[in-house]
């Protein structure tokens, strides 16, 4: 059975090391191209509205802190409570986000007052290198830099530890990469196939050497505590390999996306928009059916199938709701208010104010009981569990 569902595990081991630093990858890039159109004030209120916002109401509603206020109030402002400890739960991606976003805040600033100076210039001339090398050489070498001096010392858990300055360089990557304009999109399409062809050798590479009998979970850091030497060929070598396939699956995402996607499309606007709501959701629409499956005895792959049908339908019909109710996005990272509800349906089949008013309490009310669903799903997965 082990040997059965070994493919599966070897498909998720290596999605886990790079789908977060995608992510940040992207929010860096969608970053740069929102600062071009504003001041670093209107920037930093937009990212606490946007960012802030949905984690308080995750903290103290969707994971109960209401009731615990001061404990976790003193956490979400304790540096690395640890995973079992942190308020926000799987919101830790949007809290790094907003830490990443105030920190770096004066970078951005420094870049939009200066399109052409120093910075910018460094990053075009990294990007315009021969054959790419600059892109796939340099990003990932920095990242190994991180490894080798911080893994040593803590478990990377959720973006915590080691983590913390490794997503915060994945986002920084994002944000200069667009800020240099054509040199990157030129660069991205220089090295579409030499990195189609590496990164698969890379994850081969990568799982072969991701257990180790003179390091454990070399790849997860935190071995002093263990006893093992902090620094050694070994764990250097970890830091390289873990680096450059994280990396290179970034750009083999990134390379084919500019290619295939960069084109106006109703349907990436739609699951652009989807993003905050769905990932806000999708963990206790997860918690349940993972209880339910497991006594149910399901195998691996059946479950994993089921599953992410269930998990994809419920929150797309959650960010369908929330999305109608005016007053609910902001708790949900959806932009806009009541004129971009008044432009989906049912709102747009009617000018009557008091019909109008009727759908949005209607809405308002849905989503007040989907979010007592959604805290009902997650005690009914703990007391299966």
């Amino acid at each position: 059975m082990e040997l059965f569902n070994l493919p599966l595990f070897i498909i998720l081991g290596v999605m886990h090391q790079w789908r977060l630093a995608a992510l940040f990858v992207i929010s860096g890039m969608g970053t740069a191209f929102a600062f071009r159109r504003r001041t670093w004030k209107t920037y930093l209120r937009e990212r606490g509205t946007r960012l802030g916002i949905p984690l308080l109401f995750g903290i103290y509603i969707l994971w109960f802190g209401i009731f615990e206020f001061e404990s976790k109030t003193k956490l979400l402002f304790t540096i690395f409570p640890g995973a079992d400890k942190m308020p926000y739960g799987h919101l830790w991606f949007i809290y790094n986000l907003l830490i990443y976003s105030i920190l770096l805040t004066p970078l951005f600033s420094h870049v939009r007052k200066n399109p052409e100076g120093n910075v910018v210039r460094l990053v075009r001339s990294i990007l315009s290198t021969r054959y790419g090398i600059g892109i796939m050489l340099v990003p990932p070498l920095i990242l190994t830099l991180n490894g080798i001096l911080f893994k040593p010392w803590g478990f990377g858990e959720v973006g915590m530890w080691w983590e913390f300055p490794r997503y915060l360089l994945y986002f920084m990557f994002g944000y200069l990469m667009i800020a240099a304009k054509e040199e990157y999109f030129l660069a991205i399409d220089r090295v579409r196939i030499p990195v189609s062809i590496l990164t698969p050798i890379l994850a081969v590479i990568w799982f072969l050497s991701s257990e180790s009998i003179e390091i454990p979970e070399v790849m997860s850091g935190g071995w002093v505590d263990r006893g093992y030497p902090a620094f050694s060929t070994y764990a250097t070598l970890a830091a390289f390999i873990q680096s450059f396939h994280a990396w290179f699956w970034c750009l083999f995402i990134f390379s084919w996306a500019s290619k295939l996607l960069n084109r106006p499309s109703k349907w990436l606007s739609y699951l652009n928009e989807a993003v905050y709501p769905t990932y806000i959701v999708h963990m206790h629409l997860t918690f349940f059916p993972i209880a339910v499956f497991g006594i149910l005895g399901l195998g691996y792959y059946l479950g994993l199938a089921l599953g992410t049908i269930l998990v994809t339908t419920g929150v797309l019909i959650c960010f369908e709701i929330v999305r109608r109710a005016t007053f609910a996005r902001v708790f949900f990272g959806i932009k806009g208010g009541h004129q971009e509800v008044k432009k989906l349906f049912p709102y747009n089949q009617t000018e009557r104010r008091d019909v109008i008013i009727v759908i949005e309490l209607i809405f308002h009310g849905i989503a007040f009981v989907m979010t007592i669903g959604l805290l009902i799903l997650l005690i009914g997965a703990g007391v299966l569990s």
